[in-house]
């Protein structure tokens, strides 16, 4: 029994209670190949070299998998890493995990003799969020929740909100802009989505190759709409190959927030009423929102999926994350590994599509670009001195055409800015790799563009329908690629063009200028034109105006014996 003023000792946990000392020390320069070998023979989970640098033997034995037992092994490690003496207490090394470190080394000396690393963070509750969500589309994805999580329940699963939704509440972000609902079942997922779908009256899409459904159209009781919601069975995922779509099986939450891209996305918040708000954060997600880091959860990230890193882009973007040093090594590594024959060229292309739905596309197009991650478009894509000037032009004239109501393909344009300065073979190998057969967007000639620029900057008396007359036979992707590479006036000439001058038409129809003496044939089809570029330079404007011009025309024919 305690006794009363009695002062008794405390015990402090230090790095020596906490640490794996199943760890050994491999050099720098070994391959894959021969550092797995070393641990497998020891049983070690970790692999060290000093001074702060550690892999798992797990992304080890993936990177073997793949193909890359050559390769430096410290090139899958976690570098930067913090380390602690023996003697270093529990609140210290719990601060360096929060921190965002994967793995804390501990030394005895200088030699590292175990390590830590991030467990699952102590449980926190999102409820009162949650409960603040306001406004009809809030109060309407509040009602979702709670339904699910009840649903859930009732037939003894477990129900989790996660991914983008979670961040966004983490954020502070409103309703209105935060990601559409991912629920996450531990049981059958696409069965409960057809017991979500009775309850609100939707129609569900199923995936069941992933265990996926999609919940489109359902409605409140008082007939809100509860927006799109994307509904999984708990999987974890293997990828074959760098770059394949995953092979999933059913999994337990950790796992599954495991399998995501970042930190920032691998939380997930309870919906059963009995563990209503309850965060699962095993990876230290809400840490990296408060510092607004972006942060991938093991080295290989890019490598397992290279499409991330536009993802990545497209947060960095609009949430203001910051990518660590964690993250800049991973790409590099993907882009060294370089070649993915089994990442579909429309996976790419998909990607790109994403980006420019964002409400600022151009930020993320501009970080892809500067992170050199257009590589994995082709090998040998360059960033030239032109390089961003072209991206904002682009934006320039996409913000200019839809203020005109000028209809352009937006994905088409930044893919014409982002290759409009490489070689034509490297911009033809991005297309091929992308998947693109023509239309819209097919590689524009730069070298004509540029011609047809000079061609406008040179013309001498600048008529209207000189202007149109050049402009006419050109399709839409060159005349964008002649706007990019053209001077003031160019662009003046092109964005009259587009608002304008080949939507311009005669008064007078085809029965009207036969009515004025043109015989029925192609001079009806020359007299329009005539009459057409009369009105673009203003020489005539009424209709009697272009009857006396076709009279006239029509005289002159005659004159001349052409008049058949």
């Amino acid at each position: 029994m305690a006794k009363a003023g009695h002062a008794y000792p405390q015990v402090v946990p230090r790095a020596a209670d906490l640490m794996d000392s199943r760890v050994i020390t491999a050099q720098g320069r070994w391959p894959v190949d021969r550092a797995l070998a070393a641990a497998r023979a020891v049983g070690a989970s970790i692999i060290a070299a000093d001074p702060k640098t550690a892999a798992r033997r797990e992304d080890l034995e993936r990177a073997a998998a793949w193909g890359l037992g050559r390769a430096p092994w410290t090139d899958v490690a976690h570098a930067g890493l913090p380390a602690v003496s023996l003697t270093t207490d529990e609140i210290a090394v719990r601060r360096l995990l929060r921190g965002g470190a994967s793995i804390v080394l501990v030394r005895d000396v200088r030699r590292v003799v175990g390590a830590i690393e991030a467990s699952p963070h102590p449980t926190a509750s999102l409820a009162g969020r949650l409960e603040r969500l306001h406004g009809s589309q809030g109060e309407a994805r509040l009602w979702l929740l709670r339904t699910a999580g009840k649903l859930a329940e009732a037939h003894g699963h477990a129900a989790y909100a996660v991914g983008g939704f979670v961040r966004d509440l983490m954020l502070g972000r409103g309703a209105d802009q935060m990601a559409d609902v991912d629920l996450v079942v531990e049981g059958d997922g696409v069965a409960f989505g057809r017991r979500l779908a009775e309850e609100t009256g939707g129609h569900l899409v199923v995936h069941a190759a992933f265990g996926t459904a999609l919940l489109e159209g359902g409605v409140t009781p008082d007939g809100t709409r509860v927006g799109r919601v994307d509904i999984a069975t708990a999987r974890r995922e293997r990828y074959a190959q760098p770059g394949a779509l995953p092979e999933v099986s059913p999994a337990g939450i950790d796992e599954d927030l495991g399998r995501r891209d970042f930190s920032v996305n691998a939380m997930a918040v309870a919906l059963l009423p009995s563990a209503w708000g309850r965060l699962h954060d095993p990876w230290g997600g809400a840490e990296d929102v408060a510092a607004r880091r972006l942060r991938v959860l093991h080295p290989l990230s890019f490598v397992e999926d290279p499409t991330r890193i536009w993802r990545g882009a497209r947060y960095a973007a609009r949430l203001g994350l910051r990518p660590d040093a964690g993250f800049r090594r991973a790409l590099a590594l993907a882009i060294r590994v370089g070649l993915y024959p089994v990442l579909s060229g429309q996976r790419l292309r998909a990607e790109l599509d994403l980006v420019m739905d964002e409400a600022d596309p151009w930020r993320a197009l501009g970080l892809v670009l500067g992170w050199g991650a257009l590589k994995l478009w082709d090998a040998s894509y360059r960033v030239t001195s032109r390089s961003r000037a072209r991206l904002a032009a682009a934006r320039v004239f996409l913000r200019w055409a839809r203020g005109a109501r000028i209809a352009v393909d937006g994905p088409g344009l930044a893919l014409l800015a982002l290759l409009f300065d490489q070689s034509r073979p490297v911009a033809d190998r991005c297309v091929r790799r992308l998947a693109i057969a023509g239309g819209p967007g097919a590689p524009v000639d730069a070298g004509a563009a540029r011609a047809l620029a000079r061609r406008l900057g040179s013309m001498g008396p600048r008529r209207a329908s000189r202007v149109a007359e050049a402009l006419r036979p050109v399709r839409d992707g060159l005349l964008f690629g002649a706007w990019l590479a053209g001077g003031r006036a160019g662009r003046r000439d092109i964005e009259w063009f587009l608002r304008e001058g080949r939507s311009e038409r005669p008064l007078s129809s085809g029965d009207d200028v036969v009515a004025a003496g043109v015989p029925r044939g192609p001079l009806v089809g020359q007299a329009i034109g005539i009459l057409r570029d009369l009105k673009l330079d203003g020489r005539v404007r009424t209709l009697d105006e272009e009857r006396a011009a076709v009279t006239e025309w029509v005289k002159a024919l005659a004159t001349k014996g052409d008049l058949r």
